[in-house]
């Protein structure tokens, strides 16, 4: 053995030795007492070796980590050669901060050590980076999600009660394939194994999910399996946010975009006959001077101004309403009759009728757009009654007229754009009745009056008062 080679062998030569190791290393009996502490106890506590020796480990220790440290240290029963305990737990340095230490030990101690050696190393700067992305998790407005190989959940962050309803340990156990609804259970399950079958494989999809409260919600879930993550244990992490509204809004543009599309088409080819009309009719008139084509430009430009009038009705009724004032139905009606090809004293008006919430402007096309309806199909002298309501559904209002009445089997598509019985007709008007009806929230049906004729009846209103 040579001089430097004694020199480690010695006692002197150990401590050097286990002075310049990283770690804190620590001789302690069962009972958290040291005996023993490295130089390192001065850079990792800022306390001098030697005024740790026969101070109790456990009085450093924060007392809510204490039951595990002592766990640790009287572990005495026989364990693997080669088994390792450990426990991470906040110990007091010499100036009052708290740190987070990762202490270690074998499963077999030395019996010729009076004690447990354990080892320390401070953790708490990676501890605070957890704390930081567990907080920036459990406060995220989305929600996250982590599911094991069947779909149940072992893990959700808080944001589940503000998007499902659920506190988050509610969902811990459950199969969230059961909350899917029924139409979509199938596309997430698919693209649930397809994530476990292909490691790092990324899904989007939309579906909807039952909340706590029994509402169908509609979710956009992301998912992906982590198997290089020990602590998920290939599990696949899924994060969620509601899109509800946003789902609402694109099926309402997607609507609007189709009713334009068709409308647009309509319109189109209907412009079409009255300015055919109009152009060789006044062609006509330049070539020879018959003042009887200009009565028919006249006609085709009064035909042409009735549709574009159309046109700007439907856009504006395409808006609900946001702003509603209280609206007298009987005021409405009378404010109709002036602009309405109905002669005034055809229409009877009963009393009773309701004040509702809306847009007074829209209540008076709606109106209009009724009466005319009612001069183009009901004959040459129609009747029409405007009564109050009062039913099963609610409170609301009807117009009845006694003209031929709409067939049954055209009940449901009278109010489709397009829909007309006349030749000649738009289909607009009582496409708009129903947009402004639900601009209102209303619900509105036709079925077949007293005398044979249509029965418009308008109920789910929100009425202030009844007269």
């Amino acid at each position: 053995m040579t001089a430097g080679e004694g020199e480690i062998h010695s006692c002197a030569g150990y401590r050097a030795l286990l002075d310049h190791v990283p770690d804190l290393v620590l001789l302690v009996d069962d009972a958290g007492t040291v005996s023993y502490a490295n130089a390192t106890a001065a850079r990792t506590l800022g306390v001098d070796p030697d005024a740790l020796v026969g101070e109790s480990l456990l009085d450093r220790v924060h007392e809510a980590d204490v039951d595990e440290l002592e766990s640790l240290l009287a572990a005495t029963e026989a364990r693997a050669a080669d088994e390792r305990l450990s426990a991470e737990v906040r110990v007091r340095t010499g100036d009052g901060e708290w740190t987070w230490q990762s202490f270690s030990r074998e499963g077999t101690q030395p019996t010729s050590l009076d004690g447990v050696v354990v080892t320390a190393r401070d953790v708490t700067a990676q501890r605070r980076i957890e704390e930081r992305f567990r907080h920036l998790v459990e406060t995220a407005s989305d929600l996250f999600v982590v599911l094991d190989e069947d779909g149940t959940v072992t893990y959700a962050t808080p944001a589940a009660s503000r998007v499902l309803g659920y506190e988050h340990d509610e969902l811990v156990g459950e199969n969230v394939l059961e909350h899917i609804h029924p139409d979509d259970r199938d596309a997430v399950a698919t693209e649930l194994h397809h994530g476990l079958d292909d490691p790092g494989y990324t899904a989007t999809i939309e579906h909807r999910f039952r909340t706590k409260s029994g509402e169908w919600r509609w979710l956009e879930s992301r998912g992906r399996s982590l198997p290089d993550a020990p602590a998920l244990e290939g599990r696949v992490v899924v994060v969620t946010r509601d899109i509800t509204d946003r789902h609402r809004r694109e099926r309402q543009i997607t609507a609007q975009n189709e009713r334009l599309n068709a409308f647009t088409a309509m319109v189109s080819h209907d412009l079409q006959n009255p300015l055919t009309v109009a152009s060789g009719s006044l062609e006509l008139y330049r070539q020879t001077g018959d003042e009887a084509a200009l009565d028919r430009v006249d006609q085709a430009l009064r035909r042409t101004s009735e549709l574009t009038s159309d046109l700007l009705s439907l856009s504006r009724q395409g808006r609900t309403v946001e702003d509603p004032v209280p609206v007298d139905i009987a005021d409405c009606v009378t404010a109709a009759l002036e602009t309405s090809p109905l002669p005034a004293d055809n229409v009877t008006v009963a009393a009773g009728l309701p004040t509702v919430r809306g847009d007074e402007s829209r209540v008076r096309s709606l109106f209009e757009n009724l009466f005319r309806n009612v001069a183009d199909h009901a004959g040459d002298d129609p009747r029409v009654w405007v009564e109050p309501l009062a039913g099963a559904d609610g409170v609301g209002f009807a117009v009845e007229d006694d003209g031929p009445g709409i067939p049954v089997d055209a009940a449901d598509s009278v109010f489709e754009l397009g829909h007309s019985s006349d030749r000649d007709g738009t289909g607009i008007g009582l496409y708009i009745v129903d947009t402004i009806a639900a601009a209102h929230g209303w619900d509105v049906s036709v079925t077949t009056g007293r005398d044979g004729g249509a029965r418009f009846e308008f109920t789910g209103v929100d009425v202030v008062s009844e007269a």
